[in-house]
């Protein structure tokens, strides 16, 4: 009997190269050439999975989804090197120990439904918190944890305390706004795009189908700086410690 990863995020939007920047900040921590063994935590259709066998060229990836329609179209995916299958604990743990764990745009819920204020109504810390006590279970020691776009922040959770956070100048932890571990919005978010100053709901407006290209530059204010801590650094990277 196999047992489902509980679901985070509702919409499996992706595209081929969304996330690739990540991938190179990855690789060059990592080693691009090495033997590594990769987990796409939530590859949705999997051109996610595609596009890390292309910058980790001796990479085996393994692609774990839940949503059935998104499972489908990853299924069909041919390549000697990219494994998908339903995100269960078992195949998680079967393609194990990784070296780098990609969790892009899974640990959050957008767009939220209408009136939410505290986030715990639709998504609680305790499936965050969850999740992320399981991807520490098989992640190597000195391997690299990326999670983008998560809407708590890693630095609550008590294996974090395990990890060293890599900040990079070239990428940004996301998006989404930040919610402390009870639920209450911690930052809001800015978007420079061109010269002007947007704020999320009038970027995501504007954003259509050039998406991808429009994250010149994200800003997190503070909506409560006395609880910001010292941890709580805009990066997506967090190093297991050896």
């Amino acid at each position: 009997m196999t047992s489902l990863v509980p679901r985070h995020q509702i919409n499996t939007h992706t595209a081929r190269g969304q996330n690739t920047v990540y991938m190179m900040e990855a690789a060059a921590v990592l080693g691009r050439d090495r033997p590594l063994r990769i987990l796409s935590f939530g590859c949705s259709s999997g051109e996610e999975c595609l596009d890390a066998a292309d910058i980790f060229p001796n990479a085996i990836i393994k692609g774990v989804e839940l949503d059935d329609k998104a499972f489908e179209k990853a299924a069909t995916i041919s390549h000697d090197r990219i494994s998908i299958e339903k995100s269960t604990y078992e195949a998680i743990f079967a393609g194990g120990p990784y070296d780098l764990i990609l969790g892009m745009s899974v640990f959050c819920r957008y767009p939220l439904p209408k009136g939410v204020v505290n986030i715990k109504d639709v998504y609680k810390f305790g499936l965050f918190i969850d999740t992320i006590n399981l991807l520490h279970d098989v992640l190597k020691p000195g391997g690299l944890m990326c999670l983008y776009n998560s809407m708590y922040f890693f630095d609550d959770c008590p294996v974090s305390m395990d990890y060293v956070p890599l900040v990079s100048r070239k990428v940004h932890a996301g998006w989404m706004p930040k919610y402390y571990s009870e639920g209450d919005v911690a930052t809001q978010v800015e978007h420079y795009w061109e010269g002007q100053v947007y704020s999320f709901v009038d970027w995501v407006r504007t954003a259509s189908a050039d998406f991808v290209t429009k994250k010149e530059a994200v800003r997190h204010v503070w909506i409560n700086p006395r609880s910001k801590g010292s941890r709580r650094v805009d990066t997506p990277f967090w190093r297991k410690r050896r």
